[in-house]
């Protein structure tokens, strides 16, 4: 379980996929994780999430700050190069946050029948903070994470008692993911 507080830095992948290759992307993402935590002393706790329709592989990893971000960037890239000519993903981008703000029990478990939500809030963190608040409010909302980078763009991950509660808010940069593996 990865329980997210305090101020850290994430690197998150976020992989497009086609539904039938979304396994060979977490087996293939589980491995490059594997491997940079014995490779980089820099790189901690990690989480594999797919979307509910299995078409997004989302992967966060807390590591120590840009320069274990450069590294893990370039491993990351080489890979990815070689697993387009398998096929495996449709596109990936792989960025720097920081965590900025954590409200109420923010945690990744996939050993629960609880739910989350990853969003993507191309703005400024204080406004994507404010977005919690009525979230938040929402009956089963446990809580939420929002992570910010370099460039203003934040991510929001969600915390919810229930997948029923997660559908209600589905959109385009809103969705409902499930937890798939974590590292701790």
């Amino acid at each position: 379980m990865i329980s997210f507080a305090g101020t850290s830095w994430w690197a998150i992948a976020v992989v497009h996929v086609t539904a039938e290759r979304a396994p060979a992307a977490i087996a293939s993402y589980e491995t490059l994780i594997e491997q940079a935590r014995v490779s980089a002393p820099k790189t901690h706790e990690a989480a594999i999430l797919v979307s509910h329709n299995h078409r997004r592989v989302i992967v966060l990893l807390r590591l120590d700050g840009h320069e274990a971000f450069r590294h893990l960037a370039g491993a990351w890239d080489d890979h990815h190069l070689l697993a387009e000519r398998h096929a495996v993903a449709e596109s990936l981008s792989v960025t720097l946050y920081r965590l900025v703000s954590v409200e109420g029990e923010a945690t990744i478990d996939p050993a629960t029948t609880e739910a989350y939500a990853f969003a993507n809030a191309p703005r400024r963190p204080e406004r994507a903070e404010a977005a919690i608040a009525p979230i938040g409010a929402f009956p089963g909302c446990r809580g939420a994470a929002v992570f910010a980078d370099d460039a203003g763009a934040s991510v929001v991950l969600y915390h919810f008692a229930r997948a029923e509660d997660v559908d209600a808010f589905s959109s385009e940069t809103f969705y409902h993911v499930l937890a798939m593996r974590t590292f701790d």
